[in-house]
């Protein structure tokens, strides 16, 4: 397999379009943004960040050498998984971001379990971490129904982990 031929020739020089087809490009372009940017499991997201931002500096040195670096990456993946899903409009890729999404979240709340038990961390922002993740899981189960209402064509992707079939 050549990657040189992986575009199968598509040309990436949208200079032949007219400036109205550029404008219409941008306009799509921007409400899509936009769209994505205020989609509430998007700005959950984002607080779900900052929260782990402020709530690292709270461990004990020694515990945040270890800690820190795993949370603030599980933290980081949710907003660019979910704007990448909501921006492909398919169900496939969609589904395969959902799927690290959750693994990310999943992995945060149930981080809060052991905050307590291993070391000392701030309670308040522990109770205030773990709602946040309760409440992005609950949005997330919402947004799963909207990649569900995407186009309804027959997926195998070629791993064989997402599999969507017609209903006949």
């Amino acid at each position: 397999m050549s990657w040189d031929n992986d575009d199968n020739g598509f040309d990436f020089n949208f200079d032949d379009l007219s400036p109205e087809e550029r404008k219409e490009i941008n306009r799509k372009m921007n409400e899509r943004k936009i769209r994505i940017e205020n989609h509430p499991l998007v700005i959950k997201a984002e607080v779900v960040f900052n929260i782990v931002s402020a709530f690292i500096t709270t461990i004990p040195a020694d515990e945040r050498e270890v800690y820190s670096g795993i949370l603030m990456e599980s933290a980081m993946m949710l907003k660019p998984k979910i704007a990448g899903a909501m921006g492909s409009d398919s169900w496939l890729l969609s589904m395969q971001n959902a799927s690290l999404i959750r693994y990310h979240a999943e992995y945060l709340l149930t981080s809060t379990s052991g905050f307590n038990h291993f070391f000392e961390a701030d309670r308040d922002y522990v109770k205030l971490f773990r709602n946040e993740l309760i409440e992005f899981k609950n949005l997330f189960k919402e947004w799963i129904k909207e990649i569900n209402q995407l186009e309804q064509e027959e997926y195998i992707d070629e791993w064989g982990l997402f599999i969507r079939k017609q209903n006949n």
